[in-house]
């Protein structure tokens, strides 16, 4: 069941959060938690959520978007006169509105519905926990949702509690619903911001293990709500995963990996790797300690080793880039073996310029490709080689000083500085 319409409460401003940003937008699981608040209440509303916006209501508005109307307060006001004010531009003059804080991300839609339900053929309805005693409800200062007809809310004032209690008095029926301890915890401080992240972060990790992945630490786990992963996918202890990050199956995720955005094949397996916005592909070997920046792709069967950082780059199947090198800008080709050390040079202090290199590539320890510079299929280069011009394909390219041995000179240097 769903109800006519829906206002969400995020104008007031919580002073023992001591923050100039409003609760609503603190982030659980990565997220802000009024983007689980707006999820959830579209489901039970007909009508597109109406957010009641005061302080910090700029940034408030700004990131709930196209997602909902909003109407500004004063942010002093109580909230049931908050409602009062919001309720002028219903234009439905029966039904009822939902009623839900801003603050409160791990309420779920069949909760809410349940409690629209209650409220059918009542003045209201009010969420309490199952904690709570029905008597002792009435006594707190609010509940994290409501359902309340909407021809009542027209003469709201004070707080929804006291609202409420003169609803009862001139004989109105306010039902109690509970809801489950596990969703009723509404944000006013750091130490219920941490307990809410606690439990929406077990809500996740628990569907995914469900779903046939293998966490080895849950509690040391941290998983953002729209991550995707494969079955048979084992997470070490201390992975971070946000965004829209999803990781294929038969893969593992080692300690000490940050991904964000990025896509991940099957059968990889990754070991303190930072990625944002990368793609992987399948049977990829990555890190320890590597950065996959933005635009960065690597094909099936790529290993790219310790001390790596790859940028705006597409690296071919079956290539290597096995320690300390830098790769910026760059088509890489398939098979091609990326020596330690080796650097492409894509910045000249005003543009970036980008490197072409062939398959079947050797580029030696210490070789630097100055960008724009492409080397062709099956070329070698020379180590400690820096290359400024075109490799063409099969050849081998060697751009280094002589070598010059001065015999005895150790023995002519010592004997000066002794005299």
């Amino acid at each position: 069941m769903k109800a006519e319409a829906a206002f969400v409460l995020a104008f007031r401003e919580d002073v023992s959060m001591n923050s100039a940003r409003h609760t609503a937008l603190h982030e659980v699981c990565f997220r802000p938690m009024l983007g689980y608040v707006l999820d959830e209440v579209a489901k039970a509303a007909t009508n597109e959520p109406v957010v009641i916006t005061g302080f910090d209501a700029e940034r408030v508005e700004v990131y709930a978007g196209e997602r909902a109307a909003f109407l500004r307060v004063t942010p002093d006001l109580e909230n049931a006169e908050a409602l009062c004010v919001a309720s002028q531009n219903i234009q439905e003059k029966q039904g009822y509105v939902l009623v839900v804080s801003g603050k409160a991300p791990l309420l779920r839609a069949e909760t809410l519905s349940r409690l629209i339900e209650a409220a059918q053929g009542n003045a209201a309805s009010a969420l309490i926990s199952e904690q709570e005693d029905e008597d002792d409800a009435q006594k707190h200062a609010e509940c994290l949702a409501y359902c309340i007809d909407v021809a009542l809310l027209k003469n709201a004032k004070g707080s929804i509690r006291e609202f409420l209690t003169g609803v009862r008095q001139n004989g109105g029926a306010v039902v109690n619903v509970f809801a489950p301890q596990s969703e009723y915890v509404e944000v006013q401080n750091r130490v219920s911001l941490w307990e809410c992240g606690f439990l929406m972060q077990s809500r996740v990790n628990v569907l995914h293990m469900l779903s046939g992945v293998t966490i080895l630490d849950p509690t040391n786990t941290h998983i953002a709500p729209d991550v995707e992963i494969g079955r048979d996918t084992v997470l070490y202890p201390n992975v971070i995963l946000t965004g829209k990050t999803k990781i294929g199956e038969n893969c593992v995720i080692y300690d000490g990996c940050r991904l964000n955005d990025t896509l991940v094949g099957s059968n990889c397996a990754l070991q303190s790797v930072v990625a944002n916005k990368a793609e992987i592909g399948n049977d990829v070997t990555v890190g320890p300690f590597v950065n996959l920046r933005p635009d960065t792709r690597l094909g099936d069967g790529c290993k790219v080793g310790d001390f790596v950082e790859v940028k705006n780059s597409v690296i071919g199947e079956k290539t290597k880039v096995p320690h300390l090198s830098y790769v910026g800008d760059a088509d890489v080709g398939a098979r091609v073996n990326v020596g330690c050390g080796c650097v492409f040079v894509n910045y000249d202090g005003y543009k970036k310029h980008r490197t072409v290199v062939g398959n079947d590539v050797f580029l030696g320890c210490q070789t630097n490709l100055v960008a724009p510079v492409k080397v062709g299929d099956d070329a070698y280069t020379a180590a400690g080689s820096t290359i400024t011009s075109d490799v063409p394909s099969g050849a081998l390219a060697l751009a280094r000083a002589r070598q010059e041995n001065k015999a005895g000179w150790v023995e002519k240097n010592r004997a000066k500085k002794r005299d």
